[in-house]
């Protein structure tokens, strides 16, 4: 590929030049250039509406790129480091199932970690692959997810000599990283190729003491959400590619099936808008960010009762992305359900609720006054819960603290429901049955759950966040399976995925 320059941004040109020329349109969308759109949508976005433009062949095709938009992703693809670059404006998910369909077809082993996100499944489902499954690892005191090891994907390796494939989530939801590097040499030298879930590492080349990217790694397929953590619309991702491993003319044709054929020409303006910000600013911006979660973890861990991770309090991690910052309530009493409730009434929205923690993400979007305020906010929980325990031990030894106007109470030496929520947050071992698509085309019925366990499940269920799936179609209803289940329930969280959602009823295959 012939260098190109990063201070352009050849699709948002050409769509800027597109718009002031004054072409009179009888085309879709139906609002022409917004004079039609409605009132609240004109008051939203006035400004934008007239480059809200479908399938104009004078500003190229996602479909079959030729020109400013080609160069748009070949200037990504530059950036990054990778051989080919796709856009998606139907996010990460589609292209999760691109690269999955790319790789593999019905009937072939896919190898993937049990804390694969649902998009996996839909990929899985797509393509017809068989899933086995890397055996993870998990913190207890923590309640994350760690990863796997390259011993683990030696030894499934060796168990699956079959397999096409091999698809890898790095860094996690918690910004923990494998050790990608080790586990691709691995994986190259038994002949597979590597697919990698970068959603949440669109941002781990401009960093100073990030984990490095997949791309750098000799991953052959990386998805990433460019609007996870850096600039882009929501719903816009890009897809890498490099190495001989790769069909590039099959993933485009995947491509073909999955994305739009009416993409929005404002959410690729957007993509471009980001790859620019980033090759003229990444390193700044990033290394600002980094700056600020570093700041953030200091004032967090000054705060009674509250604990802060760092990559030495993992159970032997290979790199962690310190921009996700995990909010631990633990010695505080508090669920990470109850401890959101609180910091939304403080007027604090985070991403991410498990066992005892919340996660927060700091991005290049963040300031010293976001930062300020979130500490400032954990700290009035902080203290308004520890005066509250000081003023209401009795001479029972018996402790209470108030939480949403209700009191709790918490016996010494006795299991509580915040042990609970933390054990809720390893996935159940799964057993796969059928593949997930043979499973999906046969006939169901819906049982109580409490008759469920020894069945094979007929639907995909997930909780979000982090949205990956404690079962899948086509695997066995254990009983690990259905005490997750009852946990997850005991805790308020509402499944996504199941036909019934309060899962007192749950989709079985009939006839197995």
């Amino acid at each position: 590929m012939m260098d190109i320059s990063q201070e352009r941004m050849p699709f948002v040109e050409a769509l800027e030049a597109y718009t002031k020329a004054g072409f009179t349109a009888f085309h879709t969308p139906g609002h022409k250039l917004g004079v039609g759109a409605p009132s609240t949508l004109k008051e939203w976005m006035n400004p934008a509406l007239p480059y809200d433009l479908g399938v104009m062949y004078a500003l190229d095709d996602l479909h079959e790129p030729e020109g400013v938009l080609k160069e748009a992703q070949d200037l990504a693809a530059q950036l990054y480091g990778a051989e080919q670059t796709w856009f998606s404006i139907n996010g990460t998910t589609a292209i999760i199932e691109a690269m999955i369909m790319a790789a593999v077809g019905p009937g072939d082993t896919i190898i993937i970690p049990r804390e694969a996100h649902r998009s996996v499944m839909g990929g899985l489902l797509l393509s017809g692959a068989k899933p086995v499954y890397l055996e993870g690892r998990f913190d207890e005191r923590w309640g994350v997810p760690l990863g796997t090891t390259a011993a683990e994907v030696e030894r499934v390796f060796t168990a699956h000599p079959e397999a096409k494939a091999l698809l890898l989530v790095n860094p996690n939801y918690y910004g923990i990283a494998i050790d990608l590097e080790a586990i691709i040499e691995i994986a190259h030298a038994h002949n597979v190729i590597v697919l990698v879930d970068e959603a949440h590492g669109a941002h781990l080349p401009f960093g100073r003491n990030l984990p490095p990217s997949a791309l750098a790694c000799g991953a052959d397929i990386v998805a990433q959400s460019t609007h996870k953590l850096v600039g882009s619309l929501t719903q816009t991702s890009m897809l890498h590619c490099q190495g001989p491993r790769v069909n590039r003319r099959r993933l485009t044709q995947v491509q073909q099936v999955l994305q739009s054929t009416s993409p929005n020409y404002i959410f690729l303006a957007s993509l471009d808008m980001a790859r620019h910000q980033l090759a003229t600013e990444g390193a700044k911006l990033v290394g600002q960010a980094e700056a600020l979660a570093h700041q953030l973890r200091q004032a967090l861990q000054a705060i009674p009762g509250i604990a802060v991770p760092e990559a030495s309090d993992f159970s032997d991690i290979f790199a962690y992305d310190q921009t996700k910052v995990l909010i631990d309530f633990k010695a505080l009493g508090l669920t990470g359900g109850e401890a959101e409730r609180l910091l939304r009434r403080e007027g604090i929205e985070v991403e991410l609720v498990q066992g005892y923690h919340v996660l927060v993400l700091i991005t290049i979007g963040d300031t010293l006054g976001s930062i300020n305020q979130l500490v400032e906010a954990v700290r009035h929980i902080a203290y308004r819960v520890i005066s509250q325990e000081t003023a209401e031990i009795n001479s029972d030894n018996q402790s209470f603290t108030s939480v949403d106007g209700e009191m709790k109470q918490t016996l010494s030496g006795e299991d509580t429901p915040q042990d609970v929520a933390i054990e809720s947050t390893k996935l159940p071992v799964p057993e796969v049955v059928l593949t997930p698509r043979e499973g999906f085309y046969r006939p169901v019925i819906s049982v109580p759950l409490a008759t469920a366990i020894g069945r094979i499940c007929g639907e995909t269920i997930s909780y979000y966040p982090p949205g990956i799936p404690f079962i899948a179609v086509g695997e066995r209803i254990t009983p690990a399976v259905v005490e997750y289940i009852r946990e997850r329930q005991a805790l308020g969280y509402i499944p996504n995925g199941s036909a019934d959602k309060s899962l007192t009823m749950i989709q079985v295959i009939e006839d197995i």
